[in-house]
């Protein structure tokens, strides 16, 4: 798993200004680290500080006190620093500083003595601040993540494998063994997960070739990207039809895809059912028609359920007349006769009756998380529909096809 250990011990420069503090100045470190790999992801910063010879820390220990937190950061050196107003009783103490990831704390790989000389013990401990050189401020200032949820890259590659990876799949083993994704987009999430759980192969599959621009794309949102991992596969192909044998992949994901299916999408889910080995997990968000942008047209006109509320023809109309406000797809954008095209072979998903089906095959249900509207704003055009329909945007599950009975 690309985690901690991409990022080179010997480069930590952990360096306090002076050996002797009176009380009320600063402590003042910098830190500078040097990540080898592409990228690592969630890293973390903190200062560590205790009592000479203490078994425990008075900063930072095993919390979040005192550290730095970061989406992900890409090869290279960064620098870091920290001040810290003095307000610790007289005494020797040492003084580190550490990286890690959120969820695995590090103590530092080496430690500096300063001593504290004052005439008043203190009374609380006076937390300080991290900061970041300007160098490392305008390399940051050029990733992705700096832009928040309203940036393209950042949403698929840091939010949705997140989702997925973390929220639904909660880390799983099997992510580092075969996965299938079906209708994988532009591939960022994709990559993502691969850089992520390191697994043995991960497929992607879409009936569009989007995936030949993302060491472009990865290039223009900071990620140094030159080539397509050697564990990262794309086929052109239909999910209808996946071109492997029974039980060969571990995990299946399927974000946003089932919806598209021209004609229905129970054929892509017994293919989905045929390739997952016993145990296999099945992480699974599909797009629910009757949600408030359940058309896929939001970059025609953002009201909630326009396609519920207006006639048809008139829905048609301003599709094929007005210049969509096209969001940031990578650079991948269509006609307005596609547009009109995707949503007439929409297939028009409902939660509950998703749910019924994925139960009809036996699986396993092990996380669901579900996204939904604020307020509904009922008129009499969308009377007809249930709350639930209307107030639910996006559903996540993951569920896991049952182990083979070995008593038969």
């Amino acid at each position: 798993m690309n985690q901690p250990n991409n990022i080179d011990p010997a480069a930590l420069n952990v360096q306090p200004i002076a050996n002797i503090y009176q009380e009320g100045q600063i402590i003042k470190v910098q830190m500078r680290l040097q990540i080898r790999d592409i990228c690592v992801f969630d890293p973390v910063m903190r200062l560590f500080i205790r009592h000479v010879g203490a078994d425990t820390y008075l900063v930072a220990s095993d919390t979040h006190q005192g550290g730095i937190f970061l989406p992900w950061l890409p090869r290279g050196e960064f620098c870091f620093n920290f001040e810290w107003p003095v307000s610790l009783p007289p005494g020797s103490y040492e003084l580190g500083v550490s990286w890690g990831t959120v969820s695995k704390v590090r103590t530092p790989d080496s430690l500096q003595l300063f001593s504290i000389h004052g005439i008043e013990s203190a009374q609380q401990i006076l937390l300080g601040t991290w900061s970041i050189n300007s160098e490392t401020e305008t390399r940051l200032n050029q990733l992705s993540w700096r832009q928040g949820m309203t940036n393209w890259f950042h949403r698929h590659f840091c939010h949705a494998a997140k989702v997925i990876g973390e929220l639904c799949l909660a880390n799983s083993e099997k992510l580092h063994g075969r996965i299938l994704d079906i209708g994988a987009g532009e591939g960022i999430t994709d990559l993502s997960i691969v850089l992520r759980y390191q697994p043995q192969e991960l497929v992607a599959l879409d009936i569009v070739d989007y995936i030949k621009e993302l060491p472009r794309v990865a290039r223009e949102n900071g990620l140094p990207l030159q080539t397509m991992p050697d564990n990262f596969t794309f086929i052109q192909q239909s999910c209808e039809e996946i071109p492997y044998a029974d039980e060969s992949f571990d995990v299946v994901i399927s974000w946003g895809s089932l919806e598209h299916i021209a004609g229905g999408y129970r054929k892509t889910l017994d293919e989905v059912y045929r390739v997952l080995k016993p145990g296999g997990l099945f992480f699974v968000a599909p797009g629910l028609y009757y949600s408030a942008l359940g058309s896929h047209l939001g970059e025609f006109d953002s009201t909630p359920h326009l396609h519920l509320r207006i006639p048809e023809a008139d829905l048609k109309e301003m599709v094929m007349t007005t210049k969509p406000t096209i969001m940031d797809r990578s650079g991948f954008n269509v006609t307005n006769e596609d547009y009109w095209r995707f949503y007439k072979e929409l297939n028009p998903i409902r939660l509950a009756d998703f749910e019924k089906e994925l139960r009809s095959y036996g699986y396993i249900l092990l996380r669901a998380a579900i996204r939904t509207s604020e307020v509904v704003e009922y008129d009499a055009a969308l009377q007809p529909y249930s709350i639930l329909d209307l107030a639910v945007e996006e559903p996540y599950m993951a569920v896991q096809k049952p182990e083979k009975n070995l008593n038969h």
